[in-house]
């Protein structure tokens, strides 16, 4: 087999494994990869501050968010006007840091999406902060949905290119991604149109915000840096039932709670419905409810409820103006038990200010492990055959590479150097339009081994289409074993692999999420991918 000599020279074989089996194991690698294609481990940009927690002891961090009577942040407090006071105890203040500085705009990720050509390279360069809309129409009526529709429109049409946001929705599937991060507000407004209006989802009351919050949690997880979710939805679903007080397990709220505190993550529910007018009681008591339902939840997290407020725009503008402006603060609470008990925090400033902050954490075992932060350390891996691997920190940072997605019938693809190596196109299937995927991935990012005297890399490339409401209608999951060319690997190791991929999609699918796993070092890296399929010409 030869290539061009711009390319990596590498000699390809596909390992015929099963497609079910294959899926599975990288779906089971990924912890449900359609569901949490974007949350990577990535290392700390320079922008996001780290913080070293001692093994033998709880440290609790909490963001402060203080605003004057007009809803301004305030800037320039410095630690002596801060009291914290765990279960009414006052506490000494560990570390003291002011957050407010406004992330520039997000533009080296954002590779010519025109072209077809997407990455996953923001990662390297996330802001101190992240934002994420979530629409949730599971309890939104299509008025209330154009409505919203309207204002974020007004809103990404006037707000200037800047802090770069990423927009899931919330439909019959559960939360989905429909938007990953980035500045470009033509790319935002195409994922607000292509998310609302639309009817609700059939079973809505069975969609329990302890559901949506556990699919955000885990997205989010492995993001660095503080999380705002501004949360988007016609108030909770679980009122729906009669009986609602079924579906509530403090067990669980108080895990979910504990999971959202150590992420950094921060709610922020907002009523799309905006001002009502109710005039049966019983309607008027269920919306009180489900205010008092978002009220809770922000409290918990740090985060704060909007109600009763038809400025939707407003409230999007000013939040996003005022969340890169906040306090790290960091304690160690005196004589702490895990009881299994709730700790309240309390936070006083001096002055007539606003203060949003968590309202605490449970003191339970899970906060043990979680509090060590130990530095990473290089391990060895036993690998089949008897062969041993150096593990080191790279390990837990996501492979970043690019995937270039195109019909395969534009003239573009025509004009792609050779690949590296290609897969088997599957045979064509009526109603399909066929699409070349090809995946620019650095050697460097892969494991190389010395197999019988030669270098070479095993990996999985996995493709999952998912259609309007979420929903995975087909995957492609495969393992490739590449062995090198010596005299092209000594001379560059760092050069790129390129391998090409054939998919058959329909007008029906909406998303494509792609995914590189190193199959040796467990390294994972994926990019969304928003599609367009017209339907098939007949010749």
């Amino acid at each position: 087999m030869v290539f061009g000599s711009s390319s990596l020279q590498v000699g390809l074989m596909v390992l015929r494994s099963s497609r079910r089996v294959l899926a599975l194991l990288v779906t089971t690698a990924l912890s449900l990869f359609p569901l949490s294609l974007w949350a990577q481990a990535a290392a700390p940009s320079p922008s996001q501050p780290t913080y070293t927690f001692r093994a033998d002891t709880h440290i609790v961090l909490t963001d402060v968010t203080v605003t004057d009577a007009k809803g301004n942040p305030v800037h320039g407090l410095p630690q002596s006007a801060f009291r914290i006071f765990d279960n009414n105890k006052p506490q000494d203040i560990a570390s003291f840091e002011e957050h407010a500085t406004m992330p520039a705009a997000m533009t080296a990720s954002e590779i010519a999406s025109t072209s077809g050509v997407y990455s996953n390279d923001y990662l390297l360069h996330l802001p101190p902060v992240l934002n994420i809309i979530v629409i949730d129409i599971a309890n939104l009526e299509m008025a209330d949905q154009m409505y919203l529709n309207y204002e974020l429109t007004k809103f990404l049409n006037e707000q200037p290119e800047g802090q770069p946001l990423a927009v899931y929705l919330r439909a019959g599937s559960g939360c989905f991604l429909v938007q990953n991060f980035t500045s470009d507000r033509k790319l935002l407004l195409t994922a607000v149109h292509k998310a609302i209006p639309r009817f609700p989802p059939l079973g809505r009351e069975y969609l329990t915000d302890y559901d949506t919050l556990q699919q955000i949690a885990a997205d989010l997880s492995q993001l660095p840096g503080r999380k705002n979710v501004l949360w988007f939805s016609g108030g909770s679903t679980l009122y729906a039932l009669h009986n609602a007080e079924a579906l509530q397990y403090d067990a669980n709220w108080r895990g979910l709670y504990d999971e959202l505190d150590q992420e950094r993550i921060a709610i922020y529910p907002i009523d799309a419905r905006g001002l009502m007018v109710i005039f049966k009681p019983a309607a008027i008591l269920a919306v009180w409810r489900q205010h008092v339902a978002m009220n809770d939840v922000a409290q918990a997290t740090g985060g704060r409820a909007f109600y009763d407020n038809n400025g939707l725009k407003e409230i999007t503008e000013q939040f996003l103006n005022t969340d890169v402006s906040f306090y790290t603060l960091t304690y160690s609470p005196q004589s702490l038990r895990f009881d299994n008990k709730w700790h309240k925090i309390r936070v006083a400033v001096e002055g007539s200010y606003h203060l949003s902050y968590r309202s605490g954490y449970f003191a339970d075992g899970s906060m043990r492990d979680k509090d060590k932060e130990e530095p990473p350390k290089a391990r060895t891996r036993l690998l089949a055959g008897g062969e041993k691997l150096e593990e080191t920190e790279l390990r837990d940072q996501p492979i970043i590479f690019r995937a270039s997605v195109l019909p395969a019938s534009d003239p573009s693809v025509a004009k792609w150097e050779k690949p590296s190596g290609s897969l088997a196109p599957p045979p064509l299937k009526k109603g399909s339009v066929p699409f070349s995927v090809r995946y620019t991935v650095p050697l460097n990012a892969l494991t190389v081994r010395a197999v019988d005297g030669k270098h070479q890399i095993v990996f999985a490339v996995a493709a999952i289409a998912l259609n309007r409401d979420g929903s995975a209608v087909q995957q492609d999951a495969q393992q490739v074993k590449m062995v090198l060319k010596e005299e092209m690997f000594r001379r560059d190791p760092n050069l790129m692999v390129t391998l090409d991929q054939q998919l058959n999609l329909t007008k029906d699918d909406q998303f494509l999420n792609l995914g590189v796993w190193d199959s040796v070092s467990g390294r994972f890296g994926s990019v969304e991918v928003p599609l367009d399929v017209h339907k098939p010409v007949k010749h």
